[in-house]
């Protein structure tokens, strides 16, 4: 009986010890973080690592001083599944209001992958009135939206790029292209959704306005996965240069591989993920070699030498997850607006929405992505300057090192450069 007592005793105070600092970290209520996105995309599912990272950083130093009180992050998820083809918005809609209604957030992040899930999406979050700091998706449309009711959708807020910004970069790299290699026409091949359309739009009209002769400006559905009759017709009107704006998977995989058998002589350029990730070479082998991609803003994949913070995160990141984001564009974002969240947190003292939403107005955080301030839409504001001041992007293209080792370049601005560009042989005169 002793003995036997001597053994419940003992289990009794492992369960104590087991039990008590559970039961305690219980009684400090968590300050919930909502991820509503498409895990279908690298997008989604790579943001999701960067905010996980991020709130591990953040709980790992004793979590978030609310008032008095220092409360950890908790990270809730709903697959919205907005980045596959075949969902209707309407879709994505629901899945996101589950999230609000079931997990209650305090705030949201990453948000909708879909530019159409994420303006139609404006409502619900004012509706609710939660504090958003949306990373994905780019159309424009955000603000014009934004801008017609300020007071309702004050929640809201862009933490990363658009499409103005994105192509804004890649326009001043066709300036590049045209004055020192002469190249004067082009043929550009876009995703028929609101962002990409836009994106593509722009870098059309800078064309036609600084002397470009377009050959075609073609949209495909978001499900289309033969580009043969596009690039077809761009190697029979001897292109020379494709401007492709895309970011399902499936079809920005299909088109890189077409793109390299059919052997087009033309330069590509623009936002195709599969030839902008890290792992390109390993996945659609040495054709990948001169694309030109912008990365959207620095830090999502592509470490860079002049702003130690990217190599920071990224290292990090690497070392969390065991390899880079395959996305090169807005993970930085993600991980930037954990912190720019907690420290909107910190600067109030409350998870009042109408109070955070004033502080994150209040913004000014130098992050991976450069500094973030946001303007009077509520979208940070991103230049092509001065990271000390703004928020940054970066072109790169695929180059061959001194050992023949394919790698990504910074080729634009020039105070991220680490090298120039280079024309393929077979356009060279």
């Amino acid at each position: 009986m002793r003995r036997g007592a001597m053994i419940f005793s003992g289990i009794f105070l492992l369960a104590i010890l087991v039990v008590l600092p559970t039961s305690q970290a219980a009684t400090v209520k968590p300050i919930v973080i909502g991820v509503p996105t498409s895990l279908y995309t690298p997008f989604g599912r790579d943001g999701l690592k960067a905010v996980n990272l991020a709130v591990k950083e953040i709980n790992a130093k004793g979590g978030v001083k609310v008032g008095t009180q220092r409360r950890p992050f908790k990270v809730v998820i709903a697959d919205t599944r907005g980045g596959e083809p075949n969902t209707p918005v309407h879709d994505a809609l629901m899945a996101y209001e589950r999230l609000i209604t079931k997990e209650k957030p305090d705030a949201i992040v990453v948000g909708a992958f879909r530019s159409e899930v994420l303006i139609a999406g404006m409502d619900l979050v004012a509706k609710y009135k939660i504090p958003q700091l949306s990373t994905i998706a780019q159309s424009p449309g955000f603000q014009k939206k934004f801008m017609k009711d300020p007071k309702k959708y004050k929640y809201l807020f862009r933490v990363t790029t658009d499409a103005l910004v994105d192509a804004t970069y890649l326009n001043n790299t066709l300036d590049i292209l045209k004055k020192k290699f002469g190249l004067k026409n082009a043929y550009f091949i876009y995703q028929d959704t609101l962002w990409a359309k836009a994106f593509s739009g722009l870098m059309s009209r800078h064309c036609k306005k600084t002397g470009w002769k377009i050959v075609g400006f073609d949209g495909y559905a978001a499900g289309a996965t033969d580009f043969s009759p596009a690039l077809s017709k761009a190697r029979e009107s001897k292109v020379q240069l494709i401007g492709m704006v895309w970011d399902v998977p499936l079809g920005a995989g299909v088109f890189a591989k077409q793109y390299a058998a059919m052997k087009v002589p033309a330069l590509l350029i623009g936002f195709i993920p599969p030839m902008a990730s890290p792992m390109a070479v390993k996945t659609l082998g040495p054709g990948v070699e001169y694309s030109m991609s912008i990365e959207f803003p620095v830090g999502a994949s592509l470490p860079l030498k002049k702003l130690p913070k990217t190599g920071d995160f990224l290292s990090k990141f690497k070392k969390e997850y065991g390899a880079l984001p395959e996305a090169a564009a807005v993970n930085s974002s993600a991980y930037d607006a954990v912190f720019i969240l907690a420290n909107a947190i910190e600067r109030t003292g409350s998870l009042n929405p109408d109070k955070l939403a004033a502080a994150l107005e209040k913004t000014d955080y130098a992050g991976v992505s450069g500094r973030i301030r946001f303007n009077k839409q509520h979208i940070a504001v991103f230049g092509t300057k001065d990271p000390k001041k703004e928020g940054v992007c970066v072109i790169f293209q695929w180059q061959k090192d001194s050992a023949g080792k394919l790698k990504r370049v910074p080729v634009y601005p020039a105070f991220l450069a680490e090298g120039k560009i280079q024309l393929p042989p077979w356009m060279k005169k």
